[in-house]
């Protein structure tokens, strides 16, 4: 389980790179599409680390979320790099290519319900689910109303709460591993 949670960590820290490095240069470069795709291909199986530590509490929203985030996000994988080969814009390739929005939507569903998930599951403080569920609100109506600083942003901070929820989440595993010792 510590290799998903680090695996998680390491997507989630590439979606922070990513920010970054599009708030530093003023828009997209394959630097940000590259860290974007290790993004997908990290977290979308990291996330499952999160899952199996939600899953003692038997959690049923926590694996129709996973399932959902881990599939929009293996699902994305290549998709930065098609719009980087492109020449066009996040919001021009989806106009063209419309069945992206299949894996967006799930993204954003299964974000939600694994946000309400951790809610309810009490592993994690209440504020980590509550940043998920309005974190990936943000994130689709800023990038689909043309304000991309506010994606920026959200993204860094959402990235940073599951980076958080997984560093807790394996000081909890070495914890126990150390009692059972």
């Amino acid at each position: 389980m510590k290799y998903l949670l680090f695996s998680a960590i390491l997507g989630y820290s590439c979606w922070i790179g990513s920010e970054v490095v599009e708030l530093a240069e003023g828009g997209y470069n394959s630097t940000v599409y590259y860290l974007t795709a290790a993004f997908h291909f990290f977290a979308g199986f990291g996330i499952w680390g999160l899952h199996f530590l939600q899953k003692r509490s038997k959690n049923i929203l926590s694996l129709t979320g996973t399932v959902m985030i881990s599939l929009s996000y293996l699902a994305l994988v290549y998709l930065p790099i098609q719009v980087l080969h492109s020449g066009l814009s996040n919001l021009e390739f989806v106009e063209i290519y419309p069945f992206y929005k299949i894996p967006a939507f799930f993204n954003l569903a299964g974000l939600i319900i694994f946000g309400i998930a951790v809610i309810k599951a009490k592993l994690f403080p209440v504020w980590t689910g509550v940043v998920i569920i309005f974190g990936s609100m943000i994130f689709v109506a800023a990038m689909t109303n043309g304000f991309p600083l506010i994606a920026n942003v959200n993204n860094i901070i959402l990235s940073t709460t599951i980076i958080y929820m997984c560093i807790l989440g394996y000081q909890r595993l070495k914890s126990q591993h150390a009692l059972t010792v």
